[in-house]
């Protein structure tokens, strides 16, 4: 009887294990990844850490290098800071050896603040693939996500102003005024006490108004030319050429019927009402002067 027990313990054994592996007690990778988004969808990022190996690193459309462990943790409460309801909603896992590559939307309202900008209230339905790999203690060692930024940012802006687009409108707007030598319509884009930085020189309104008619006036087919529009928040950065032809009085100075064709550098910064508060407008003054002279731009030079 005594032999027969002790033969009979490996096999308890035997099947207790098969037990708790039935009944799930030991995680699979699956198991493990489901875990991380319910607690990424929680905003529970001491849980989430607790998944990941301490030399994890992510990848992501929005980050131009892999994000190490704890950078990716507070990418977790940004998301969670912007869209509180967040839900990943899975579609499909699919499981090979220590890979778990998992499809799915990513769905939430944005009702907070987002990498620096105000929350729109826009609700964002957003496809994905993750891919997590596992190290041999099954913890997360890096994830891969993929989906596409473009389509976020337009559900985040859908039936909003476009600030880019408002941005560069105000900037063509007041070269297509100064080109006109409409002065009045030019100081509209700018703010009441707005200041403006001409080669150096602190102007006012008045005086912005007063260039814009003297130029006019000396260069009736005043052209202003942009090669390049950089918006990068409150400021606008610009590249390109005037050219005219000096058909008439230009500082005090008689026609010379020469053209002029000189590189134009800009910075505007607008306030919250789209209108500009500072301007720098750097041009080359004595190339202006020599082309005048000599004529040089007619002649190729």
């Amino acid at each position: 009887m005594k032999q027969s027990k002790i033969f009979a313990l490996p096999i308890f054994l035997s099947l207790f294990s098969i037990s708790l592996f039935a009944n799930n007690e030991y995680p699979t990778p699956i198991d493990i990844v489901k875990t991380y988004f319910t607690a990424v969808d929680a905003g529970n990022s001491t849980e989430v850490e607790k998944l990941l190996t301490d030399n994890f690193q992510a990848n992501a459309p929005f980050s131009p290098q892999a994000l190490p462990k704890q950078a990716w943790l507070g990418v977790g409460q940004g998301f969670k800071a912007a869209f509180p309801d967040m839900k990943h909603d899975i579609l499909q896992y699919i499981e090979s050896g220590s890979t778990v590559v998992v499809k799915g939307v990513f769905k939430g309202k944005n009702d907070g603040p987002m990498m620096g900008n105000p929350a729109t209230g826009n609700n964002v339905s957003l496809p994905f693939t993750s891919i997590f790999e596992f190290d041999k203690s099954w913890k997360i060692k890096s994830l891969d996500i993929q989906f596409d930024q473009k389509s976020m940012e337009a559900q985040l802006m859908a039936g909003l102003p476009n600030p880019v687009a408002g941005a560069e409108a105000t900037v063509r707007g007041i070269m297509a005024a100064a080109d006109a030598g409409y002065g009045e319509k030019v100081v509209s884009f700018f703010a009441a006490d707005a200041k403006h930085y001409f080669s150096g020189q602190l102007n006012t309104n008045e005086e912005l108004k007063m260039r814009v008619a003297a130029f006019k006036a000396g260069f009736p087919d005043i052209k202003r030319s942009l090669d390049e529009i950089i918006v990068q928040g409150n400021t606008v950065t610009i590249r390109g050429w005037l050219t005219g032809t000096n058909t008439g009085v230009f500082m005090g100075a008689p026609a010379t019927n020469n053209q002029i064709k000189v590189s134009v550098l800009g910075e505007y910064k607008l306030n919250s009402a789209g209108k500009v508060t500072e301007a720098w407008v750097e041009l080359d003054r004595a190339t202006v002067q020599m082309q005048l002279t000599d004529g040089s731009v007619a002649k190729g030079k």
